[in-house]
């Protein structure tokens, strides 16, 4: 009879500050007003913040009229916030050249596997220290079942994506293994 493992490739997330994208209370320079925003934009030259206030709505005022701690928090947010909207992720998979083994009984063939992160600049500014951290989920011991899923992290760091470029990155490889097993006779 023959067996089959057959390892599948899967997930692949790039993380951003979870503070770059969560919907805050902001308060107004004075104190008298609130209201739940996400911050969406910052331009230091114009002295101006964009935020959504929900799903279509966009405002966009002087960075002034916010308060101290809300200052603060767009300005240690705004590379992330940056980086958010000017950069686009692309992934694809690769694989590596597979080598075989064989005994009497059972052949082992093994793909090293993973995928090439391609980060995309769009904007017309360097943005630095860039870190995609992924992970992927993988099937493992699945000769005789439905096997478990494995994961495999790792971290990609770009110290500069320059201004209108594309940057690949590759993941680390995951080895997929097939084994096959003659068949055996009785009778």
């Amino acid at each position: 009879m023959k067996k089959s493992l057959v390892a599948f490739l899967g997930f692949l997330a790039m993380g951003l500050p979870a503070s770059a994208v969560e919907q805050r209370t902001f308060t107004s320079s004075d104190g008298s007003k609130t209201f739940e925003a996400t911050l969406t934009g910052y331009d230091a030259k114009k002295g101006t913040v964009t935020v959504r206030k929900s799903r279509t709505k966009l405002l966009t005022f002087q960075l002034s009229r916010l308060s101290a701690k809300d200052i603060a928090y767009v300005k240690e947010n705004a590379n992330a916030v940056a980086a958010s909207n000017a950069i686009r992720v692309d992934f694809d998979l690769w694989q590596g050249k597979p080598t075989t083994t064989r005994s009497d009984t059972e052949r082992t063939k093994t793909t090293p596997a993973g995928y090439t992160v391609e980060l995309r600049n769009w904007s017309k500014q360097n943005v630095k220290n860039v870190k995609v951290r992924y992970t992927i989920f993988h099937r493992k011991d699945a000769e005789n079942g439905a096997g478990s899923i494995a994961q495999t992290k790792g971290t990609l760091n770009v110290a500069t994506l320059y201004a209108s470029s594309t940057d690949p990155q590759r993941t680390a490889p995951v080895n997929l293994v097939r084994y096959s097993r003659q068949k055996s006779g009785g009778g």
